[in-house]
């Protein structure tokens, strides 16, 4: 099993030398602090509310998919579950008008609807706060945010074959 883990490893140092950007590097550090994520990480001992807004380490990502430390709003969890589905919010408002993403009321944030995702509890560092409190959304945004995932993740009739 090592000399797999350590071809794996040259394998994955070779292909990062090749390219030679700062994403490379954060690439390499997010590998290592997955790692320990999986192996060393454990639940938050915080409670973890549907339709609250907290930290997540969505690590180094493919594409356009949201990186890094983030604020992400819960939408599903129960309190015995590993695992809850989010959509990560932006660190600023972007009032692009996209009718998938939403400017939230109460927070400098939008909401990247096409962006719905199942991550590990492990992966929540803290709530995210205002003055102190924990920040949940408006019935407003609640209501937009509804309309969308409704709109963008309903499945499609089946077609006749």
């Amino acid at each position: 099993m090592n000399d797999e883990i350590h071809n794996n490893i040259e394998k994955t140092k070779k292909l990062l030398q090749n390219i030679n950007n700062s994403d490379t590097i954060q690439f390499s550090e997010w590998t290592k602090e997955k790692a320990n994520l999986r192996y060393n990480g454990q639940i938050p001992s915080f409670p973890i509310y549907n339709n609250f807004i907290y930290w997540c380490n969505l690590g180094i990502n493919i594409g356009s998919e949201q990186n890094k430390l983030r604020p992400v709003l819960i939408l599903r969890t129960s309190k015995n579950s590993p695992i809850c589905s989010i959509l990560p919010l932006t660190t600023k408002r972007l009032q692009d008008n996209f009718w998938f993403h939403i400017d939230l009321e109460k927070i400098n944030s939008t909401i990247l609807v096409e962006q719905l995702k199942t991550v590990s509890k492990i992966r929540l560092t803290n709530p995210y706060r205002k003055m102190g409190n924990m920040i949940s959304i408006t019935q407003n945004d609640w209501n937009k945010i509804n309309s969308q995932l409704a709109a963008l993740y309903k499945l499609r009739p089946l077609k006749d074959h």
